[in-house]
């Protein structure tokens, strides 16, 4: 009888478990209460043909799910399955999903040999090397590579804070990652930063394409230690306004935000378990510090009481109009912004609008400020951009890597995935995930702005660079003058090639001649007394330099009448013309009646199948023959605005100090045309397209421009490819516009530029350069593409 209850009672407890099992709602309800990771896989076919080949997530399934591979390829079910492991200094694991009748076909899986153990409902399988037990728990099938940790499985002993965690997961993403304590499962998503979930559980719920894995979900605490996210306790989260000044080629930024900054020291001093350091310093004037490659960004509220606090510090130089200093405490930073990213040798710093960023070298800084002056920041780079539909405004942290960056985290070489971030938003007892890791194809760049290069002279700039033809290589070369009247030669690389001394300084453009008729080409231009004709290496050609006793009050004009290269070298010197030849004899037939003095270089138009040379003289427009005979005679007086004279609409074409356009055709006649411009303007024109620039209105044909108030430079046209250009520069706020003949603006323009600018294509690839000053002893070179 004894025997007989003892048997009822052992009945009656089966049944009990057997009850208990079909009364489960989901499996995981059966997860081991040690459990430290889960990966929920909601489409498990798709999961298992894309996820092992994929860029990103095959790293997170060779390091989690590679044991599990063998059995996850052979279920077959449309119902989620999860994949638990106990922790990660062990290999075991727990495979859990809805059971139906084709839930594990064992006999179709080749070279594999089952067993069913004695006294139990499990089955042990073998397939290669590979062992594995099943078992059938009321409704749900379970694998396990650990025969007594599936024996254990029981719903009574519940993982409640794994539990919890899956239920709120999102049904629709196409996998899920759970972690409980410092898990390794999601280490790679949140970019290596461990100290990110020590003592915390997260969830992750992961979508993925092709090229892209994006996810979002929680971390919070997982009692009441104090973690490296409470850093952020008692704040609330800012705009991240470090992308705006990080450069657009930035590998690796790791920004932090708060609305207190007392707050925040308190709490960072707590976690990294050191005094609280109460001084008041200029980080009080700040809602955000980051560290991007190697300068230290810091978003200022203030930035002039910023700076005031930063009362250590020593000018050092000028660099495209931004002071950089010297700061006094170098060492200041450190321990102010563990764990989150270590920063210790502020040594130079300089400010920038709301900005002030330090590293520990000057060479680190300059690129920030060329990319902060360009607009090309990691805020406008079309890669970030790409991602931000995936990012909040608002972030306690924001990590960004480029693929460089990505490859060092994953340990090998990924290429083309550019566009990745990682950003938390602290709440109170939990914080928010929204990440992205994303390939990013390049569109083809179209009106991409970069800096070719910069070049620094031995003294501050005279002239305005200008590009010249290189007849070695078919592209362009620089040529520009310093104070000290020394020469350059640049390539369209940066190099210089060479220097001269001159003996003064040169008026106007340097023009180009090829003298001998064998296509290399020489330079002829003239100073105050000297015509020189230099060879492409810089020396002096033949007879030349002329030396002249009187001054030479114009610009050097050269005339190619019929273009046969017999050139006509033209000086003007107050009243009077000489005309050389190219072996630098005076031409005895040109004879110029002197005048008044003459006010603008003289100028070649062939109009139809006749030579006119044309210049202001006094009040009078002269129109020259080739002999310095008067071909047409202006009769009226024309009060010149100082304005060129040019060829327009086959015209001789200029404005008057009443800004008007003063028109005369080959026959003498003056039309005026009122453009209602003030005295002080300026005229270009090509043979079609006529351009004025005054005060801040630039009119380019028919349509203005309301350029913002400022000093401009005289606008410059320029054809190239086919396609007219207008470029003008703002000296007081520092910006090169670029429009085309429609008057729109070239994108990504304005550019940084102190000096007027010239377009050419220098390199003979595709793409412009426009050439203009960083400041007044540098030559800076933009590339359009």
């Amino acid at each position: 009888m004894k025997r007989y209850s003892i048997i009822l009672l052992c009945f009656a407890f089966a049944m009990s478990c057997q009850r208990n099992y079909k009364d489960l709602k989901s499996p995981y309800q059966l997860l081991h209460p040690k459990t430290t990771s889960v990966t929920i896989i909601k489409e498990l076919n798709d999961f298992n043909k894309s996820a092992e080949n994929h860029t990103i997530l095959s790293h997170l399934y060779k390091t989690n799910l590679n044991l599990t591979s063998a059995v996850l390829k052979n279920i077959n079910t449309t119902k989620p399955v999860y994949v638990a492991s106990l922790n990660t200094n062990t290999s075991d694991y727990v495979v859990l999903t809805k059971n139906d009748s084709s839930i594990f076909n064992i006999e179709a899986i080749p070279n594999h040999i089952t067993e069913r153990l004695k006294d139990q409902d499990i089955k042990k399988v073998q397939m290669d090397s590979v062992v594995f037990y099943t078992k059938i728990y009321g409704d749900y099938f379970t694998v396990s590579n650990n025969l007594e940790l599936l024996k254990s499985l029981n719903a009574e002993n519940e993982n409640t804070a794994i539990s919890h965690l899956i239920e709120t997961s999102d049904h629709k993403s196409i996998a899920s990652f759970v972690t409980h304590k410092n898990s390794e499962l999601i280490s790679k998503l949140l970019f290596d930063k461990n100290y990110l979930i020590k003592g915390t559980d997260a969830l992750l719920d992961i979508n993925y394409t092709d090229n892209s894995v994006s996810y979002h979900g929680v971390i919070k605490s997982t009692d009441s230690s104090f973690i490296s996210l409470d850093g952020f306790a008692n704040t609330i989260p800012q705009t991240v306004n470090a992308i705006k000044i990080a450069p657009a080629d930035t590998k690796s930024m790791v920004s932090i935000t708060y609305n207190d900054y007392s707050n925040f020291t308190k709490n960072i001093s707590k976690i990294n378990k050191i005094n609280v350091d109460t001084t008041h310093t200029f980080l009080d004037f700040s809602n955000e510090m980051a560290l991007s490659d190697n300068t230290f960004i810091l978003h200022a509220l203030d930035t002039d009481l910023l700076l005031e606090r930063l009362d250590t510090k020593t000018f050092i130089e000028t660099y495209r109009a931004i002071d950089i200093f010297e700061f006094g405490d170098p060492d200041f930073f450190e321990n102010r912004t563990a764990p989150f990213f270590s920063f210790n040798k502020g040594r130079y710093f300089f400010a920038y609008k709301q900005f002030v960023v330090f590293s520990d070298a000057i060479e680190n800084l300059k690129p920030v400020i060329s990319a902060a002056l360009n607009n090309n920041t990691l805020a406008n780079s079309e890669a970030y951009r790409n991602i931000s539909k995936n990012l909040t405004d608002e972030a306690s942290v924001l990590i960004f890597k480029n693929s460089e960056a990505l490859s060092l985290l994953y340990n090998k070489t990924i290429e083309g995935y550019d566009a990745n971030a990682l950003q938390l938003v602290y709440d109170t007892n939990y914080t928010h995930v929204n990440g992205v890791i994303q390939k990013f194809k390049k569109k083809a760049k179209t009106n991409v702005i970069t800096e070719a290069f910069s070049t620094e002279l031995d003294a501050t700039i005279l002239s305005t660079p200008q590009s010249i033809k290189n007849h070695v290589t078919g592209a362009n070369d620089i040529i520009v003058q310093d104070v000290n009247n020394v020469l350059y030669l640049i390539s369209n690389s940066g190099n210089i090639l060479w220097k001269k001394q001159l003996n003064g300084k040169v008026l106007g453009q340097i023009e180009q001649i090829d003298m001998f008729k064998n296509g290399r080409f020489q330079l002829a231009f003239a100073t105050a007394n000297r015509l020189y004709i230099l060879d492409r290496n810089g020396n002096n050609i033949s007879r030349f330099p002329l030396k002249f006793n009187d001054k030479i009050t114009q610009p050097l004009s050269v005339f190619d009448y019929d273009k046969k290269r017999n050139y006509r070298l033209l000086i003007t010197q107050g009243k009077a013309l000489l005309m050389y030849d190219i072996k630098g004899k005076l031409i005895n037939g040109f004879n110029y009646k002197e005048a008044s003095t003459i006010t603008a270089q003289p100028k070649h138009f062939r109009i139809r199948t006749k030579d006119y040379i044309t210049f202001s003289a006094g009040k009078t427009l002269k129109i020259l023959n080739r002999q310095g005979k008067d071909r047409i005679v202006v009769k009226d007086n024309i009060l010149f605005s100082g304005n060129e004279i040019y060829k327009y609409k086959n015209t001789f074409t200029t404005t008057n100090t009443s800004g008007k356009l003063v028109q005369v055709n080959t026959k003498g006649y003056i039309t005026k045309t009122d453009l209602n411009l003030p005295e002080n303007h300026n005229l270009v024109t090509t043979s079609k397209t006529l351009v004025t620039l005054s005060e801040n209105k630039l009119k380019i044909k028919s349509k203005t421009i309301d350029l913002d108030y400022g000093d401009y430079t005289p606008a410059r046209i320029f054809y190239l490819n086919d396609k007219i250009y207008v470029t003008t520069t703002d000296l007081q706020a520092k910006k090169v516009y670029l429009f085309d003949s429609q008057a729109k603006p070239i994108p990504n323009f304005p550019v940084f530029g102190t000096t007027a600018a010239e377009l050419q294509n220098l390199d003979k690839e595709q793409g412009l350069e426009l050439i203009t000053q960083a400041d007044d002893k540098t030559i800076i070179v933009y590339k359009l593409n």
